[in-house]
């Protein structure tokens, strides 16, 4: 097996323990023998970045998801993204903004440092990439380890893929969806939690996006009105829109109380 790097990643990030869960903006420069593979690349607005991870531990087997806490469970890091592998790839999607000089790809979310060799780039195709129904393990007990502003940016990460844009109603769901899980204390996605939806289009989109519910599997309904429902056994949530602040910025800088008055029901 032989692999040549296609490419490398600059960034002003350095250093693995700097980097946020979310990726950084960053750029690929293009090795000049690759750069005709790129052409056609800036139809796409998103692309599979492959890149090995140079400075990983290839003898590790189990490990910690060590960005949101220490404190959370050891699991095989073939249950993880810890870049600590026997071979250390990193595959991740990440947000095209533009090409530079033919070879040069400006990216947001790119979650690799400075100098990282890239293997391969692909594009990201919605109707194969994306399992919108997809499940994975009970994330409860990582949320809860969490930082409100690193919640709140996996939130909007997950809003922004399924809407399409950070909006109005996109953060207000964010900040709707942060009072239902702190009230609730459980993933927004687990099998459990039914979501009844208002009759906003982009309120609905994004609460769509963050709990993964849908008809299908008997998780969402709609209420056609400005109230919006998180369910458990045992317990509800009823959210019942007041204002909306005029910029993403004001929604997220003021209090709940501006936004929505809440009732719990148990």
């Amino acid at each position: 097996m032989e692999l040549s790097p296609i490419g490398i990643v600059r960034s002003h990030l350095r250093s693995r323990s700097d980097m946020p869960v979310q990726g950084v903006e960053a750029e690929i420069e293009v090795f000049p023998d690759y750069a005709g593979a790129l052409s056609g690349v800036e139809e796409n607005s998103h692309l599979i970045l492959i890149c090995w991870l140079h400075e990983a531990d290839r003898a590790v087997l189990k490990a910690v998801a060590r960005k949101v806490s220490r404190d959370l469970p050891e699991k095989g890091v073939f249950s993880l993204r810890s870049p600590e592998r026997p071979n250390p790839l990193s595959v991740s999607v990440v947000r095209l903004r533009g090409l530079r000089e033919g070879r040069f790809l400006e990216l947001e979310n790119v979650d690799v440092i400075d100098g990282t060799p890239v293997i391969d780039i692909k594009p990201y195709q919605t109707g194969w990439d994306c399992v919108f129904s997809a499940t994975g393990h009970d994330r409860t007990e990582k949320i809860e380890k969490m930082g409100p502003g690193e919640y709140r940016e996996g939130l909007i990460r997950e809003a922004v893929n399924y809407h399409g844009e950070l909006c109005l109603g996109v953060a207000v769901a964010v900040r709707v969806a942060e009072a239902a899980t702190r009230i609730l204390r459980r993933d927004l996605r687990h099998p459990l939690v039914a979501v009844t939806l208002g009759a906003d289009p982009c309120i609905a989109d994004a609460l769509i996006g963050i709990t993964g519910a849908r008809p299908g599997n008997h998780r969402l309904g709609c209420s056609g009105t400005d109230c919006y429902v998180f369910a458990c056994p045992g317990e509800e949530v009823v959210f019942h829109l007041r204002t909306v602040p005029e910029s993403v910025d004001a929604v997220f800088a003021c209090s709940e109380a501006v936004l929505f008055d809440c009732e719990i029901c148990r």
